[in-house]
């Protein structure tokens, strides 16, 4: 269950159960089965919890997350959870995980999810989603340039990793890859690094980034905790992220 103080810095994030993350290089298939990052109809996905885990079967994974988006003001969350987890005896064969995808308010680790919502999350997906203004209102993101985007992204992004209490931080540079282009490099390494530092999961989220490989051989390079997201919105999603991973060599050998 993710803590629900904010730390410093300087805290050693340990990770919790029930799901375990792995550092890239360390990647089996067994760690790849799974898909930590989905929505459903409980906010801005097209199928049912029930779709998701008929075609999980099907599919033969081990490990579902549902993260729903939340903010501070949610109020049905609680029965999200209990619909989620009134499935664990119907499905034996999955490991279900709730969870949440908050959005970071500022650069300071501030992040739109209240304290009811954390403490009952199995998974805690933090994200850059919009970029607030300061004043309760989201900067125009039009009237940036590319530079600033950059540079407002990550700063957002370090303060998710350096000071909320997350497991994971979802699509990192995503923004800034659907609108522009591919998130640069040597900002992506240090966000990976700071993530190794606070043992935070960095997403590999096949539906936001632009260049998989490249973005591989930074992990490989970093060596930091990730997990398989694939964003699910529609069912045709589902498994993706480890599918594309699959082809492309990564957790290959058997347990």
């Amino acid at each position: 269950m993710a803590s629900t103080a904010v730390k410093n810095s300087t805290d050693t994030k340990t990770l919790k159960k029930p799901y375990q993350f792995r550092r890239f290089l360390d990647l089996q298939w067994s760690d790849l089965n799974c898909d930590l990052h989905m929505h459903t109809t409980w906010t801005d996905g097209k199928a049912r919890v029930s779709d998701i885990l008929q075609l999980s079967v099907q599919k033969g994974l081990s490990y579902v997350a549902f993260t729903e988006h939340v903010r501070k003001s949610t109020n049905w969350f609680p029965k999200f959870v209990q619909e989620v987890r009134s499935y664990t005896e119907t499905y034996p064969q999955l490991r279900l995980l709730v969870g949440c995808e908050a959005k970071a308010l500022d650069a300071n680790g501030e992040f739109d999810v209240s304290e009811e919502i954390l403490v009952e999350c199995d998974l805690v997906l933090g994200s850059v989603h919009r970029f607030p203004n300061g004043q309760g209102g989201y900067i125009n993101v039009s009237e940036l340039t590319p530079k600033e985007f950059i540079q407002i992204e990550f700063e957002l992004a370090l303060g998710l990793l350096k000071f909320a209490p997350i497991d994971v931080l979802a699509h990192p540079g995503g923004m800034y890859s659907r609108l522009h282009d591919e998130f640069p490099a040597e900002l992506m390494r240090e966000l990976m690094k700071v993530s190794l530092e606070r043992g935070i999961a960095i997403e590999i989220n096949t539906y936001y980034l632009r260049n998989l490989p490249n973005f591989l051989e930074l992990c490989a390079e970093v060596n930091p905790y990730v997990s398989i997201g694939s964003d699910v919105h529609r069912l045709e999603q589902l498994a993706n992220c480890r599918d594309q991973l699959h082809e492309l060599g990564v957790g290959v050998a058997t347990p």
